[in-house]
């Protein structure tokens, strides 16, 4: 039998150098499939762009098939008319692993929904009222949805009135062979980190003014924001005259780096109104560093009970653990045991097995 992964989410780690949510977790459970023996499928990679930039990338010993046509969204709808895909890839069972696409045959299709925010949290942003009107008509048709947390199912079955047997969760991991704890001595002053930031849900500002409550205190403790493309508004808020030179922004880096940071802070400040599942959280502890996060969505499932949780918009809370830290009332020791053996919990070989599980039951 032979599975057909749609892999164009991941193309722009390729083409741009920068990947999406979607496209890193979809990147990461390709490579942890390739690094099983003995599959019981066949699984044939499928990419699509008018350049030819293609499976053969991800360097694995999967198949790979390339349509040479646009990936828009106006051509996707057409060729989900035809049989296209299934002529190029000869597959039994499609996995659209980036919450939607068009597709011929949605009874011969699995897809990823990484969570329902678009129902639970919309967002004019993001288009979400499109994807309220089209989500659902393949998520009610299709094989089966795959999505990362319990907390997910729940708001898909929900929001789109879907069976409970027809949604399984396999959560995401994280790549051992970066995140974890670093021996040697810390570099420069002590600071705490947030990742992952936005405007939106994420709710950076709160952890920007948190810290804000605890400058006039002089703090030995910096701030370091993860924040690619950060808003002109919220620069001009970090750039004041009282926190310019506590508070440093980092536009892009890679996961060497991100594995660094999270290792050399204090602590992480994850504060999300809604999350999927939250890899900034199980990254962090996974080096070892307490999160500080919110009792929402999937955030329990990944903190447990090694996370701090906060209240989204308690900022004064936010505050006054920051406050703690600073003081060595809490110590980032204190949580590092119980951190690891959290992370511990979840992992990319696990997450490739559920996953080939829900394929066998698909094509069963």
């Amino acid at each position: 039998m032979r599975v057909a992964i749609d892999i164009n989410s991941v193309l722009p780690y390729y083409t741009k150098g920068w990947i999406s949510g979607i496209g890193r977790t979809t990147k990461e459970l390709i490579e942890a499939l390739n690094q099983i023996e003995s599959l019981p499928v066949d699984i044939v990679l499928y990419s699509q762009n008018t350049k030819g930039i293609n499976g053969k990338l991800l360097n694995t010993h999967f198949d790979t098939r390339h349509l040479y046509a646009p990936h828009k969204s106006w051509f996707n709808k057409l060729l989900g008319q035809t049989h296209l895909r299934e002529i190029i890839t000869k597959y039994d069972l499609l996995h659209i692993p980036h919450n939607f696409e068009w597709v011929k045959k949605p009874e011969r299709t699995i897809v990823t929904m990484h969570d329902a925010m678009f129902f639970a949290r919309p967002d004019e942003s993001f288009d979400h009222e499109n994807a309220q009107r089209i989500y659902p008509t393949l998520a009610k048709r299709c094989r089966g949805i795959i999505t990362c947390s319990e907390s997910s199912k729940r708001d898909i079955m929900h929001f789109m009135d879907i069976a409970e047997n027809h949604v399984f969760v396999c959560p995401w991991g994280y790549r051992k062979d970066l995140f974890h704890p670093e021996k040697g001595k810390k570099r420069g002053n002590p600071y705490f980190l947030a990742v992952s930031c936005s405007m939106g849900r994420k709710n950076t500002m709160s952890v920007i003014k948190a810290y804000e409550s605890i400058v006039k205190q002089n703090p030995q403790h910096e701030l370091v924001l993860v924040w690619p493309n950060i808003p002109i508004e919220a620069w001009r808020y970090c750039n004041q005259d009282h926190l310019v030179n506590h508070i440093y922004i980092n536009s892009a880096i890679d996961d060497e780096r991100l594995s660094v940071l999270y290792n050399e802070a204090t602590a992480t400040f994850f504060p999300s109104r809604y999350e999927g599942f939250g890899l900034p959280v199980l990254e962090s502890m996974a080096c070892g560093t307490p999160v500080i996060t919110c009792n929402n969505s999937s955030l329990p499932e990944v903190g447990g009970e090694a996370a701090i949780y906060v209240d989204p918009d308690d900022i004064e809370e936010m505050s006054r653990i920051m406050e703690r830290f600073e003081q060595g009332e809490i110590k980032k020791s204190d949580f590092r045991d119980s951190c690891i053996n959290q992370a511990s919990r979840f992992s990319w070989e696990r997450c490739a097995q559920q996953t080939l599980d829900v394929y066998m039951k698909c094509l069963d």
